[in-house]
Order: C-alpha cells, then sequence, then structure tokens
C-alpha cells in the first residue's frame, strides 16, 4: 500500500480550499465506493469485473487515489485468459486494503475539519 492513499492537493487544483466542496468530493466518493465494492466477486462475469474495475478506478482518480487507480486499473485486465479466481481474490484483497487507507486519510481531513469548525 502507498504511504499517502490521497492526493489532496489534487482536489485542491479543481475545487480550491473550500471544506464543503471537498467533502462533497469525499461524500460522493465514499458512495461510490460503498456501492462499487459490494460487487468486487472474484467469480464475477467478466463484463461485470471489468465494469466495477473500471468504475472505481474512475472514482479513486476523482480524489487523487492514486495507487488505487492503478490497482483498479490493472484489475479491468483481469479477465479472460487472465480471470482466474485466486488471482482475482488477491486483486480484491490489495484493492480493499488501499480502500481502507484512502478512507482512513479521509476520515482523519474530517475530524480536523470539525475540530476547526468548533474552534471558530
Amino acid at each position: 500500500m502507498s504511504e499517502i492513499a490521497v492526493d489532496f492537493e489534487h482536489i485542491r487544483r479543481y475545487v480550491g480550499e473550500d471544506p464543503d466542496i471537498m467533502q462533497e468530493v469525499f461524500s460522493l466518493f465514499k458512495n461510490q465506493i460503498d456501492m462499487w465494492s459490494r460487487g468486487l466477486d472474484p467469480v464475477a462475469d467478466d463484463e461485470a469485473w471489468a465494469a466495477i474495475m473500471h468504475s472505481l478506478k474512475g472514482s479513486a482518480r476523482a480524489i487523487g487515489a492514486k495507487r488505487l487507480a492503478e490497482l483498479c486499473e490493472h484489475g479491468e485486465g483481469l479477465i479472460g485468459e487472465n480471470n482466474g479466481a485466486v488471482r482475482r481474490k488477491a486483486h480484491i484483497d490489495e484493492v480493499r486494503g488501499e480502500i481502507d487507507q484512502a478512507l482512513i486519510e479521509i476520515g482523519r481531513w474530517e475530524y480536523r475539519q470539525t475540530l476547526a469548525s468548533m474552534r471558530s
């Protein structure tokens, strides 16, 4: 897993320093992750597997979760001859681990925002 799971500078390039917009972006990411990660099944048909990996990749890229996006891009190729349930299961574990890291970093950011709003 990467040391930094979310590139906050990436997000700031698009939304500036507005914490409300950043919170909205993170909420969208969390909803997408929740929805798409439920479909991570090592024996899914190739079309469903590739669609889920592609969707997770897009969500990851939106918040600058580069390692997660790279894992999902690699996962898109685990179809056809490369479609082994054992390979996919190992890949799912990596993806979930990186999702967890991104959610932890987002949670830390949200906590800091809560503290800042309490101080003002």
